[in-house]
């Protein structure tokens, strides 16, 4: 037997059954940000930006754009209400499985734990580093036709960073 192959047959059996799966092929949660957005009606098809047909079955024409924008600002908001509500692991595994809102709440938690460890300043800076790779992650996984984070009112806890006092 080849070594490259006995690596590879090593690898297989060794890996669990789960961590084989990809986290693409979980489906998560479809939460409101991470729905497309639908259409108003003064919108041309095939417009540029969309690469893929199989949004626009997905995307219903509504007759009130200002309307459904609201009703997506009150769906993000409960959403985060709810997500706030879990607990850090929890909320990590939903950040991970690819859910936006999860991302932007996940953030939101390391920046106000930074905030709390403002005499520690190398650790609120791990802290602020944490917030702002999960702020960038939920910002970047938009796809043709999703909300944008501005679009959907989220608003980004600040993040400050800590210096040591001077004497």
């Amino acid at each position: 037997m080849r070594p490259v192959h006995f690596c590879l047959l090593a690898l297989l059996t060794a890996a669990p059954v789960g961590a084989l799966l990809s986290s693409s092929s979980i489906e998560p949660d479809a939460g409101p940000l991470d729905r497309p957005l639908p259409v108003s009606g003064n919108e041309k098809p095939g417009k540029p930006g969309v690469v893929t047909l199989s949004l626009q079955t997905a995307r219903q024409e509504v007759a009130n754009p200002v309307a459904a924008q609201a009703q997506l600002r009150r769906e993000v908001v409960k959403e985060q209400a709810e997500l706030e509500k879990l607990s850090r692991s929890q909320l990590e595994e939903k950040a991970e499985d690819g859910e936006r809102a999860a991302q932007v709440v996940l953030g939101a938690d390391f920046a106000k734990e930074a905030t709390l460890l403002s005499f520690a300043p190398a650790a609120a800076n791990d802290a602020l580093s944490d917030a702002a790779r999960w702020y960038s992650l939920a910002a970047s996984r938009g796809f043709p036709g999703a909300p944008s984070l501005d679009q959907a009112g989220i608003r980004f806890y600040p993040i400050r960073v800590q210096r040591e006092p001077r004497p």
